[in-house]
């Protein structure tokens, strides 16, 4: 088992923490707790960067759900960034690719949606249903 790995970059207005490894019932606290912490410090727009997760299943969506609910709930725009096809996949077959704003990856060619102008920049947003 690969142990969850998660960092965090905290700029004004933005946050960006990084998942690296399995998304699963025994790792679905530490990310809810990482990214409730976040979106509570930053107050501002929490990207969550997916391009390490080597496996998801049904509780890793469910945390990512979870944390989803918990930023609308206090109007923190909250992004996934970097989904590998094993996350595109599970929020395709379920039919979740429209709750979520996925960005392809952070780059530098300008912010997200929703960050201000000194946030990580993304190289392109393409839309789940495209991929």
């Amino acid at each position: 088992m690969n142990a969850l790995q998660l960092t965090s970059e905290h700029a004004s207005g933005f946050v960006v923490i990084t998942v690296a490894g399995e998304l699963d019932l025994a790792t679905r606290p530490e990310l809810s707790d990482c990214v409730q912490e976040a979106i509570d410090a930053c107050h501002g727009t929490v990207i969550i960067d997916l391009s390490g997760v080597t496996f998801i299943d049904a509780c890793g969506l469910s945390s990512l759900i979870g944390v989803k609910r918990y930023a609308r709930e206090r109007d923190a725009p909250l992004l996934l960034a970097g989904a590998p096809p094993v996350v595109l996949k599970l929020l395709k077959l379920t039919h979740l690719e429209a709750s979520f704003t996925v960005i392809s990856r952070l780059e530098t060619m300008g912010p997200p949606p929703g960050c201000p102008q000194h946030a990580p920049s993304v190289q392109a947003i393409t839309p789940l249903a495209d991929r």
